[in-house]
């Protein structure tokens, strides 16, 4: 059985993202008469808005497999995981939210993520690997 949870997005974070690439080179631009900065910066925002849609975690039989953009995967086996913890951190991860996730796999491995659903992705887990202890 293969179930996709997409990404969490948050306003919050894709607001200050827009307010970093977008109104940040306007103010420059209106400042300084020119507008190239900004059309410097316009294609770096609607990068950073297609990799926001683009994270998503699979889960199969045996496996976490999570999607960090369109070339990068991460495959965790779901019985090598140890723990799960709620999270806000604000550490790079491939996940568009602050309401996040740290799970703990193997020795000292650790990936932070952000599905919606996480009740349901979490129990889905958990019915895998039971061993899994969640921390709130």
């Amino acid at each position: 059985m293969k179930t996709i949870y997409p990404t969490k997005q948050s306003p919050l974070l894709l607001s200050i993202v827009a307010f970093l690439m977008i109104v940040v080179p306007v103010i420059f631009c209106l400042r300084a008469s020119e507008w190239h900065p900004f059309f410097v910066c316009l294609p770096f925002f609607l990068f950073f808005l297609a990799l926001f849609t683009s994270f998503k975690y699979e889960v199969t039989d045996d496996q976490l497999i999570v999607h960090q953009a369109w070339f990068f995967k991460e495959v965790i086996n779901i019985n090598r995981i140890k723990s799960i913890e709620f999270t806000h951190t604000i550490l790079s991860a491939p996940a568009a939210s602050f309401d996040r996730l740290r799970i703990c796999y193997n020795k000292y491995d650790e990936i932070i993520i952000s599905p919606q659903r996480q009740k349901e992705f979490i129990g889905q887990l958990k019915a895998i690997n039971p061993q899994i202890t969640i921390t709130d």
